[in-house]
């Protein structure tokens, strides 16, 4: 008799839980669908410039570097040297930014009683995700056309990197949109700088071995050097994956991740006003 209530209260538990389940799946589908169109209209013109936006800034970083720079600092290939720097910046500012103006940019949504903030920044972080694996083939596939072999030796070991940037991309746009409820979007000015700066840093043009051992031990500290490092160590034999701090990058994502959760359950009066 006590197993079959146990066996009883568990089925009613698993069906609540599946109910649950298929109307989070259904409202993400609805929001997601609304996102795109708010952003992007009902035409795919809106979409391909939304692609084409990132895509155009990887394109014209590297074709400056490639002007100005003809032998790359290390491997045969300046166009590889300087992708593989570019790569992770495009990958984790993009969308940490877009996420942040995902509330702002759906607001009316949250009239309806069923939405709330989480499903819109979630079917952004889908959507961002999306983008960013859009992008990086189109652009590894336009770098192909011109006879650069730009696919790794490594794959395994540029596919965690190239997902490493995304996910630290996503924790800071979980940040960010903690934020902007906090201080208003003026934050948005701050992080712009802060990730130019970080990225200006990054060891993306210059590589660390070739900087002064003063400045190389606070690049270490810096996420995206991280980033750029890990790429590159399925490019360059020269470069140890050991040595880099895998820790650090999914340290600074998940807590920015965790602080944004937590800050949008108790900021949600002001993101809500």
């Amino acid at each position: 008799m006590m197993s079959l209530a146990v066996n009883s209260l568990l089925d009613a538990r698993c069906s609540r839980l599946r109910g649950r389940l298929v109307e989070f799946r259904r409202i993400m589908r609805a929001v997601l669908v609304q996102d795109m169109r708010t952003r992007f209209g009902t035409s795919h013109i809106g979409y391909l410039i939304a692609i084409g936006w990132p895509l155009s800034h990887m394109s014209v970083i590297t074709l400056v570097y490639l002007l100005r720079i003809s032998i790359a600092p290390v491997g045969d290939s300046p166009t590889v040297f300087v992708a593989t720097g570019i790569v992770p910046y495009i990958l984790c500012f993009y969308p940490a930014r877009l996420l942040s103006m995902a509330i702002p940019q759906n607001r009316q949504l949250l009239n309806i009683p069923v939405i709330q903030p989480l499903h819109l920044i979630f079917s952004r972080c889908i959507l961002e995700t999306l983008n960013a694996v859009i992008v990086l083939a189109l652009f590894m596939f336009a770098i192909s056309l011109f006879d650069v072999d730009i696919l790794p030796p490594d794959t395994a070991e540029a596919s965690k990197a190239i997902v490493a940037a995304v996910f630290l991309g996503i924790g800071l746009g979980f940040f960010n949109v903690m934020m902007c409820a906090l201080v208003g979007q003026y934050f948005m000015l701050f992080f712009l700088l802060a990730m130019l700066g970080l990225y200006l840093i990054s060891g993306a043009y210059l590589p660390p071995n070739m900087i002064p051992s003063s400045l190389r031990e606070y690049m270490a500290y810096n996420p995206l050097t991280q980033l750029v490092e890990w790429l590159r160590s399925a490019y360059y034999a020269s470069y140890d994956p050991e040595l880099i701090n895998k820790s650090m990058i999914y340290w600074v994502g998940g807590i920015s991740f965790t602080l944004g959760l937590v800050g949008e359950r108790c900021l949600r009066g002001r993101i809500l006003s």
